[in-house]
């Protein structure tokens, strides 16, 4: 089963990193690109199922477990959690792996509950907070500890940049307004040529901005740490509960 799983691994990380690729650029991923991927996929699927048989009891718990976060999917995007095109992600990502996938001793911690998919999401929630850690030791490292005070949120979320070299796919956490006051936001602001001509007007070079990143760039950095390590969300609360 493991060189089948490795084969679906590659061929569905392909397309995710080509649906991050679009969603960053555009925030539109089209329904064919979940198509393609369940039609080059599903065969393999089939041909696992068919040359690998499992006893019946796996395939109902299987079954359940793709009901089961097909479910949770839908769910957190009626809420309003993330995006559609996460949700597709998911649910795919359930059906192209019924079973959690393994290869040459990954994954190497645990397989969380069972549910490739879900460890994915799992995963994904993990690495968001992750940026923010990675952030705050960069801005530590670049900036220093003396700009901390009053910078708590910014070194966390964000890092300066140069107003005339700003860098794409990121918004504003300070601009000038239209009296010439430097605003600092909470809630970043996206660019646009006003807002950095008046930031250029009153001859500021550096501001604070934040990454705009889509949830599905998470996702898939979830998605390979639940195939190389695990499920980290349950490895978190097994620890909790031991002690």
């Amino acid at each position: 089963m493991s060189a089948i799983d490795l084969l679906k691994f590659i061929l569905v990380l392909g397309f995710l990193v080509y649906a991050c690729k679009l969603d960053v650029e555009s925030r539109i991923v089209p329904n064919r690109v979940w198509k393609y991927m369940l039609i080059i996929t599903l065969p393999i699927v089939i041909f696992q199922i068919v040359t690998e048989p499992l006893p019946q009891l796996f395939y109902m718990l299987a079954g359940i477990q793709v009901l089961i976060v097909i479910s949770l999917a839908y769910l957190l995007y009626y809420i309003g959690a993330y995006g559609g095109a996460d949700a597709k992600a998911i649910m795919c990502l359930s059906i192209i792996f019924p079973f959690y996938p393994t290869f040459n001793g990954f994954p190497i911690l645990n397989f969380g509950f069972g549910s490739f998919a879900f460890s994915t999401l799992a995963n994904s929630v993990i690495a968001a907070p992750a940026l923010l850690v990675g952030m705050f030791i960069r801005n530590l490292v670049v900036e220093g500890v003396g700009d901390l005070k009053g910078n708590l949120l910014y070194y966390l979320t964000g890092y300066k940049a140069k107003v005339d070299s700003l860098p794409k796919f990121h918004n504003l956490l300070e601009y000038v307004d239209e009296d010439g006051k430097l605003i600092r936001v909470k809630r970043a602001v996206e660019p646009n040529e006003e807002l950095i001509e008046r930031l250029r007007r009153e001859k500021i070079e550096t501001v604070w901005v934040t990454p705009a990143l889509p949830f599905l760039v998470f996702i898939t950095a979830g998605y390979v740490a639940a195939f190389f390590l695990g499920d980290l969300l349950y490895l978190f609360i097994s620890n909790i509960s031991s002690w």
